[in-house]
Formats: C-alpha cells, sequence, structure tokens
C-alpha cells in the first residue's frame, strides 16, 4: 500500500557512449526513496552495461546546467539529489574516466526469453513460505523495441477487440482506492483455485502493470 501511494519518479536515460552500434534511451520509473546506487545498478541492468564502468549526468532538461557525474556509490535517496517527481528527469549515460562501458558478458542457458521472464505477483504474506527472489531480483531481457514507453506506463493488448475491457481495467488500476483495496486481499489457495479466481488473477495483472519493463503485457 504504501509503495502504491509513495511519489514516482520519471528517468529517460540517453546512452552517449559508443559501446553500441545505435544509441539507446531507457526509461525507469522509480519510487522516490530509492538510493542513488540503486539506480546505477537498475540502469547497468537495463542497458546490459557492468555496474560502476559508466557514469551518469545529468541531461538536457530544464534548469540543469550541473556537468558532475552523480555519485554512484550514494545512499542518498533519488528525491534528495534533485530529482523530481511528477516530471521528466533527463540523464546521459557516459564513459568513465575517458573509458567505454564493459559490457555485461551474456550467461550461458539465458537465451530463452519465456525463462527469463518470470511472473511476478503479489508479495508474500510475512511468514509465508515462497521464493522472494521472484519478487525482489527478477532476471528480465531487455528490448530496446518492447520497453516501457517513456511515459513509465504499462497498455495492455488488445486480444481482439477488447479494447472496452482494456479501458476498463486500466480505469480500475488508475484508482488507488480500488488498487489497494485489491492488494490487501488475501488469496487462500486451499479454498481457490487460482486459474478460476478473478480477485488473484486481477491481482496478477496490477501487479504488472505496475512493475513490468514491457511497453504492453
Amino acid at each position: 500500500e504504501s509503495a502504491a501511494e509513495e511519489p514516482r519518479v520519471l528517468c529517460i536515460i540517453q546512452d552517449t557512449t559508443n559501446s553500441k552500434t545505435v544509441n539507446e534511451r531507457v526509461t525507469l520509473n522509480l519510487p522516490a526513496s530509492t538510493p542513488l546506487k540503486r539506480l546505477f545498478a537498475d540502469v547497468a541492468s537495463k542497458v546490459g552495461y557492468v555496474n560502476g564502468t559508466f557514469d551518469l549526468v545529468w541531461g538536457n532538461g530544464d534548469n540543469i546546467t550541473d556537468t558532475t557525474p552523480i555519485d554512484q556509490n550514494s545512499d542518498k535517496p533519488i528525491i534528495d539529489a534533485g530529482f523530481e517527481p511528477g516530471r521528466k528527469n533527463f540523464l546521459h549515460l557516459t564513459d568513465k574516466d575517458g573509458e567505454q562501458p564493459h559490457i555485461m558478458p551474456e550467461e550461458s542457458g539465458t537465451t530463452d526469453d519465456s525463462a527469463q521472464e518470470r511472473f511476478i505477483g503479489p508479495l508474500p504474506r510475512e511468514g509465508s513460505v515462497g521464493c522472494t527472489n521472484d519478487y525482489v531480483s527478477q532476471s528480465y531481457s531487455y528490448s530496446s523495441v518492447l520497453s516501457k514507453s517513456e511515459t513509465g506506463y504499462v497498455g495492455l493488448v488488445n486480444q481482439a477487440m477488447t479494447c472496452y475491457l482494456n479501458s476498463l481495467l486500466q480505469t480500475l488500476f488508475m484508482t488507488p482506492e480500488f488498487r489497494n483495496a485489491l492488494y490487501k486481499w488475501e488469496f487462500e489457495e486451499s479454498e481457490e483455485d487460482p486459474v478460476t479466481s478473478i480477485p488473484y488473477q486481477l491481482q496478477r495483472l496490477f501487479v504488472l502493470l505496475q512493475t513490468s519493463k514491457k511497453r504492453a503485457i
């Protein structure tokens, strides 16, 4: 509930290095309390660079003239480091100390996108048995074509004339009171089939709308 109510910070990062053939622009929609060092870790994961081998500097946003690299080891929340909720925060990803970023080596056995992109469900209740890695450190394969749009929002795929239903689902998702009430609901697997449980499936859908890195799900 607190995560849903926390302000979000939209970061648009332009890769201005020569490490790749085509310079990429990636988007992160982060909670305002995210530490700066976590920002660097998330950027590294998304662009495929080794963390610590690149710098982030302010981009061409309004009233931004400081070109000093952002402190990548700081625990300071991004909201206290000059990032503003409710607007686009432009950053440039640059070479570090004159050297190009190191590209993360591809791990063997991770080429199957379906295996990498695991479902992220509602957080397990305290004391429950489960693999918390599925919720905290997901492994994704990123694509500049399919990545989340610069607005930070995730869409719904039209499954043949479902636009009316998609509109309703997005409206419910964007209603905080409804969304938070749904997140509080607890699914009891011993009493109900998850496949046919509408509240459970709606929980799954809302969490993906809130956390997925795709343009649409």
